[in-house]
């Protein structure tokens, strides 16, 4: 259909690059994607917007399209009272953000798909996650919530007021002013303390049988790990020494043991839904990957563990086999499920588990997941010999079944993230290959994933570009940068790294405003503050205050002062933290140390001049 024959009343997802978008394209639902023609078509014809987020391997998003949006009657109403849109939150990370705070300040809870009712000028009404056709064990059907909304928007929408996120960032801008000047001066200066305090308040809420935080479903805490194993390996002398190896072992040997983890692979799925750590929810997100290969090859080199760095050579593995697309850079993720079952590809019958695995593996009587076995190790550690041929054989049958859905768009912050994790990588287990691959990702990154202005986009889908400005993307693809600058073997290859460094702190800074940093540049939305929660992946602030600081460092300029942050939700901001407060050494040399011989912790660059510094 050509754009001069486009019409309202059709799905018009076809025309969008989104493999979450394409996925409802043949709903009998009008969908719209999000754009400023849409929402002025809203204004136009004074409906109310029904805006549906989600993203392409969202289990609960398949259900929903399956259901409700492929209901005649419940289309019939969305398609004559509503302007109905659907939302790639990987796409518009700014609108889910947005859509996400306001279900969490009304319902206390979140999710996907998150379901959000708006007046034509943007005003919430009503959010919702997952919604049944009819009503079903306490929750409402989705005809009387369209029904009971259009009466609101019709009699007392007069009432509702902007939703305004900007509050909650002066608030948390409050708190922390006031937390500081309860702690005295002395404290306050001292890094040790705050990165002190921080893990203890973190091994508070440690899960001490299982390991992880909390006691429910189980996300890997990236960020916190990163924290702790630098903790650990700055402050020898610390009472709570043993206390931290003993939750960092327990954490990254129950995620690596359990089911969170591929035993035959290698690479994890996104979070189990059980304190355990037994069954996971089956998808697998580029993202995971990036930050636990980050994860376990820092835990190698400050814990010595030669599996952990099985670990994350199996991550290693899996970017390469499961997520590598023609052009060398990382597709997004992979489906939870298989032909509309959950994790069918990596189930198993008894009899399809060899005898020699019978006590490698714990097997269940009966099966651990709908009567089949999700593959959970007895132990920790790396398999024994006897047992390879066995696990490789498995692999072999399991690539012959039918393998889940792919989304195949490449997310710019995304593979940033991954290309530093390798560059990490590369370090820790001392494989320069991994910092060569890096580069490389960089490089293609830079050709597809920018427009013809030289500007980064959110994602891209082949030829298709989402233009989209994010923070987060240009925060990770700067901190990308300064790592590989550090990496750079002649002064040409690296004044070629710091150039582009600074012409993207150019760019970040224009995220920047007078009350705070903005989610995306974007006009089809008020602006937005930027998420400061470092989970799953580091908040774009996060990233953002990483790559400011770390240019600023390997330029040889006064550095940001990055004042610490609540620990239960700013573990990389706090990361970035102690860098900035001098507790990282920092090392220039006309021919470059081996990462062989140095601490975690060193930033170094190639400079005519020897210098190390360390607390100033």
């Amino acid at each position: 259909m050509e754009m001069d024959e486009f019409r309202w009343d059709r799905n018009n997802l076809d025309r969008t690059a989104s493999p979450y978008l394409q996925q409802h394209t043949e709903n009998p639902v009008w969908w719209q994607p999000w754009t400023e023609r849409t929402i002025a078509r809203a204004r136009e014809v004074d409906k109310p917007l029904f805006v549906s987020v989600g993203y392409a391997t969202c289990h609960w998003c398949h259900v929903m399209a399956a259901e409700a949006f492929s209901n005649p009657a419940v289309a019939r109403k969305l398609n004559e009272e509503f302007v109905s849109v659907k939302v790639d939150r990987e796409e518009r990370p700014d609108i889910d953000h947005f859509l996400m705070q306001f279900l969490l300040a009304t319902r206390g809870h979140g999710g996907w798909p998150l379901n959000a009712f708006l007046t034509p000028d943007l005003k919430p009404m009503l959010a919702l996650t997952y919604v049944p056709v009819q009503p079903r064990q306490g929750l409402p059907g989705m005809v009387t919530i369209l029904d009971k909304v259009t009466e609101f928007f019709t009699t007392d929408r007069h009432r509702l007021q902007h939703f305004d996120l900007w509050k909650g960032v002066d608030k948390e801008a409050l708190r922390e002013k006031e937390a500081r000047e309860g702690v005295p001066q002395e404290e306050q200066d001292s890094p040790r303390h705050q990165a002190i305090a921080r893990s203890e308040n973190l091994l508070r809420r440690l899960d001490r049988q299982y390991g992880g935080f909390g006691s429910d479903t189980k996300f890997p805490p990236h960020s916190s790990l990163i924290f702790l194993l630098h903790v650990h390996q700055m402050y020898p002398d610390t009472p709570i020494r043993e206390d931290l190896e003993r939750a960092l072992r327990l954490t990254l040997d129950g995620m690596a043991k359990g089911g969170l983890h591929d035993h035959l692979q290698g690479g994890f799925f996104r979070y189990c839904v059980d304190r355990q750590w037994t069954i996971p929810h089956f998808e697998k997100m580029l993202y995971d990957q990036a930050m636990l290969l980050w994860v376990y090859s820092l835990a190698f080199k400050v814990l010595g563990d030669p599996w952990y760095r099985s670990v994350a050579e199996g991550v290693v593995t899996c970017l390469q086999e499961s997520f590598t697309n023609a052009d060398g850079v990382y597709i997004s993720a992979h489906d939870a499920d298989t032909q509309h079952h959950e994790g069918l590809t990596y189930l198993w019958d008894d009899h399809e588990i060899p005898t020699e695995l019978q006590d490698f593996f714990l097997l269940l009587p009966g099966g651990n997941f709908e009567g089949k076995h999700h593959l959970l190790r007895r132990d920790p550690g790396e398999p024994p010999e006897s047992v390879r041929s066995s696990l490789d054989m498995m692999l072999q049958i399991r690539r012959s079944r039918v393998q889940p859905e792919q989304d195949g768009k490449i997310v710019t912050a995304w593979n940033a993230l991954a290309a530093t994790a390798l560059v990490q990588a590369g370090r820790f287990l001392e494989r320069p290959d991994l910092i060569r691959r890096a580069r490389e990702i960089y490089e293609t990154l830079s050709r597809t994933n920018t427009n013809t202005d030289g500007l980064w986009v959110r994602s891209s889908l082949g030829s298709a570009r989402n233009e989209t400005r994010s923070l987060e993307d240009y925060g990770a693809v700067l901190l990308l940068v300064t790592m590989l600058t550090e990496d750079a073997a002649t002064r040409e290859e690296r004044d070629t790294l710091l150039s582009q460094a600074r012409k993207l702190r150019r760019q970040v800074l224009e995220f920047r405003t007078s009350r705070g940093w903005l989610y995306t540049i974007a006009g089809d939305l008020p602006a937005i503050p930027a998420d400061t929660f470092d989970s799953p992946t580091p908040s774009p602030v996060s990233l953002a205050e990483a790559g400011l600081y770390r240019l600023a460092l390997l330029q040889g300029e006064e550095t940001p002062g990055i004042p610490f942050g609540d620990d239960t939700h700013r573990d990389f901001h706090n990361y970035i933290a102690l860098a900035a407060a001098g507790e990282f050494y920092f090392l220039e040399q006309p021919e470059l140390t081996p990462w062989s011989g140095l601490p975690p912790q060193t930033t170094r660059i190639l400079r005519d001049k020897a210098t190390w510094c360390f607390r100033g």
